[in-house]
């Protein structure tokens, strides 16, 4: 049964991976950003409930994440937990972390970036996962000034950019032969996400998202979407790779940045430049 048909707004993060169960256990799954009542905190616990080989945590402060650590070994006391101490905000920290897990791994069967993106070499049946935001609608695609060296800093207009960074990100890999999707998880309760905000804007934004009938998930619900894009194989039969999912199944991708001929591409040149390297995917 496909995903649209089984799964929705309010399918919880366990459903998903008791569905796909076989897909889960024996296998590698890297998360970034697996910071304790997260999304990646909610994927990770989800997974351990399918038995998997090993989970990779990547983050950057290990207290933040030692709970979950502690919940996987409750769920499973099997599992290879391995953690890597990555600064997302820094190059160095992740070309240094990215060598330390592919040295101490010999695969990667699935990534879910909650947090960054992070590049390693896959097979066919891998999956990058780029969790977005429905705000990348809003992105212009103009990459010119990535920084705001030119122009005063907003910070929901560097919001919207990086999400639809994270579409186009899954766009350009999908061109190059790797399986990606973006995701937008829904507006999640419970989460640290806000923690930067001032009260009266989250007040703000979330009496906005109700007024206009968004569906508000717990934070049980808000991985779901991330584990139908890595473990559904009707996904990828149906659809290929590079879309766009939201509660659970792929949607249109919307907006003129996506769906801009060549923006993908012109992102990913821009990366290379930034990272001072080309790859060769």
């Amino acid at each position: 049964m496909s995903a649209s048909r089984q799964f929705g707004p309010t399918t919880l993060n366990d459903e998903v991976v008791d569905a796909f169960s076989d897909r889960v256990k024996g296998r590698v799954f890297l998360v970034t950003g697996p910071a304790h009542n997260g999304l990646g905190d909610a994927t990770l616990r989800a997974l351990a409930r399918g038995h998997p080989s090993t989970l990779l945590l990547a983050g950057r402060t290990p207290a933040s994440y030692a709970p979950v650590v502690d919940a996987i070994k409750s769920i499973d006391s099997s599992i290879i937990v391995r953690v890597y101490v990555i600064d997302l905000n820094s190059f160095a920290s992740v070309r240094a972390g990215a060598t330390k897990i592919l040295h101490k791994n010999d695969r990667l069967d699935v990534v879910i970036n909650s947090a960054g993106v992070m590049r390693s070499d896959l097979n066919d049946e891998a999956r990058v996962v780029n969790v977005s935001s429905g705000a990348y609608v809003l992105g212009s695609g103009d990459y010119s000034d990535v920084n705001f060296k030119t122009r005063d800093f907003d910070a929901f207009v560097a919001y919207s950019q990086s999400k639809l960074a994270n579409v186009l990100f899954s766009q350009a890999l999908a061109k190059r032969g790797i399986t990606s999707y973006a995701l937008h998880p829904g507006i999640i309760r419970g989460t640290s996400l806000q923690r930067d905000m001032p009260p009266e804007a989250i007040e703000g934004l979330f009496a906005g998202a109700k007024a206009r009938g968004f569906v508000f998930k717990e934070l049980n619900q808000g991985a779901s979407t991330a584990l139908v894009a890595a473990l559904d194989p009707d996904i990828k039969r149906s659809t290929g790779s590079g879309g766009v999912l939201e509660d659970c199944k792929i949607v249109e991708t919307q907006g003129e940045g996506a769906r801009k001929e060549g923006a993908a591409e012109e992102l990913w040149k821009i990366g290379e430049k930034l990272v001072g390297q080309e790859f060769a995917v």
